[in-house]
């Protein structure tokens, strides 16, 4: 049989390959042209791709630009607040940490002078260079004043040992000679009066003018590279469709026409299946004769197999099936051997008919008590086994359950047959198990329930836990 079948496939392959080999040539023209197109399209892809990156880097870089702008905008006022601070506290309180916090910020830290820079770097145009130079004008003038308040105040104090800059300060003749309080006095209204504020208020306006011309030439040109970027974005996503629907037409003209009906028989003829019908129309005849020859075959085989493999009576699986069975089950498994008791007096007694009935019926009740992958066997006249797949100790409930389901079951005459009884043993299988080991442990518990008056069942001590 094994042999006929080989010979019927390689028939079938030799008809498929002559098939093949006669594809339309459509088909190649095709292929060649979408290949072609496919490779313009990659290219175009790539292209367009590398502009958009571009685009997107310089938008990149003038977001960071337009957040340095901000920032520097931030830090001026900040920086400015802090000298205004330190400087007033110096005056207020005569501390020399205020006005050395001041002279540090100036000289060493110089955070103003930094973002003025940074905003003269990203000057675009010489409106905004020119409102910069006004704050910056305007911010060293603020700084006279400020460093004229610390000196004034040092001097009212009689500090020593005080830093060039504010030694230095500027002071009028006129406010030399002036007495303690009365430099303490000025020093303060240096600080507070409506000049030091208009100062103030002009290095702030010339600042919002500059950064108001920053940003609007920084939206501006962002814009333009947005609206940039979208269009090559639309042009790239056209291409990659473009590309998709080239790529999508070749593999499906090619798996529709040929590849895939071949492959489904490919597949089909290595699992033994029968064949599906698609394809070209020169692939239906073959499709056809093969399936026909198939069933056939196949018909023949199951019959052939059953009759080898089943108890002809029940219809479950005989003692050859069993031996190979339990050969392959033997570790992670549970056997259960099932005795009918007293068979041969319920066949003197009921008859031959009625004994066949109670077999079918035994083992149509096991077949429904236990999975789908555990194995239902007929061992001999009135002994069936269980082969129980995935059984471990530990799960003597789960059998006990199901033991006592079936012997609940035999024992019930509403379907028309004589009560029946059964005695189970049951052992479990473990690592390194030997199968005629394993069916001695199950044989022992089933002669215990016999031994013990029949109708019951037990585990092999081996087994317990």
């Amino acid at each position: 049989m094994r042999e006929h079948n080989s010979n019927l496939h390689d028939r079938i392959a030799r008809k498929l390959f002559a098939a093949t080999r006669h594809a339309p040539p459509r088909m190649r023209t095709i292929n060649t042209c979408s290949l072609v197109l496919a490779i313009i399209l990659t290219v175009v892809t790539m292209v367009i791709l590398r502009m958009a990156l571009d685009t997107q880097e310089c938008i990149n870089q003038m977001n960071k630009a337009y957040q340095s702008c901000q920032n520097a905008v931030d830090e001026l006022q900040l920086t400015s607040d802090l000298l205004t601070s330190e400087s007033r506290q110096f005056v207020a309180t005569g501390k020399r940490a205020h006005m050395e916090n001041y002279l540090n910020e100036v000289q060493s830290s110089d955070h103003r002078g930094k973002a003025l820079q940074t905003l003269h770097d990203l000057a675009a145009n010489t409106e905004a260079i020119a409102a910069l130079e006004k704050a910056r004008s305007r911010s060293d003038d603020l700084s006279q004043t400020e460093l004229r308040a610390l000196r004034l105040k040092a001097d009212a104090l009689g500090m020593d040992n005080i830093p060039d800059s504010v030694a230095n300060a500027p002071l009028k003749e006129s406010e030399k000679g002036l007495p303690a309080k009365e430099k303490e006095k000025l020093a303060s209204e240096l600080l507070s009066n409506s000049e030091y504020a208009q100062i103030k208020f002009e290095i702030r306006e010339h600042m919002q003018n500059s950064s108001l011309l920053l940003v609007d030439t920084l939206q501006s040109n962002l814009s333009f590279e947005n609206a940039r970027l979208s269009r090559l974005l639309v042009f790239l996503r056209m291409s990659i469709l473009l590309l998709l629907l080239v790529l999508l037409f070749v593999v499906t003209s090619t798996s529709l026409l040929l590849l895939w009906p071949i492959a489904l028989y490919e597949k089909s003829i290595r699992e033994d299946e029968p064949l599906q019908l698609g394809g070209a129309r020169e692939l239906h005849h073959l499709t056809i004769a093969y399936n026909e020859m198939f069933a056939e075959n196949h018909e023949r085989e199951e019959s052939l197999t059953f009759e080898a493999h089943n108890d002809a009576l029940t219809g479950v699986l005989n003692r050859g099936s069993f031996d190979e069975l339990l050969t392959r089950h033997k570790e992670n498994s549970a056997l259960i051997l099932v005795d009918i008791d007293n068979f041969k007096q319920f066949n003197d007694e009921h008859g031959h008919d009625m004994g066949d009935a109670i077999l079918i019926e035994v083992a149509a009740t096991l077949y429904g008590s236990f999975k789908s992958t555990d194995y239902i066997c007929r061992i001999g006249g009135d002994e069936f086994a269980v082969i129980m797949t995935n059984a471990y100790l530990g799960l003597e409930d789960v059998v006990a359950q199901r033991i006592q389901k079936v012997a609940a079951f035999l024992k019930d005459t509403s379907n028309g047959l004589p009560a029946a009884t059964i005695s189970v043993g049951i052992a479990f299988g473990y690592e390194g198990c030997a199968d005629d080991k394993l069916f001695q442990l199950a044989d022992g518990a089933l002669y215990q329930v016999k031994r013990n008056g029949r109708d019951g069942f037990a585990f092999a001590e081996q087994t317990k836990a």
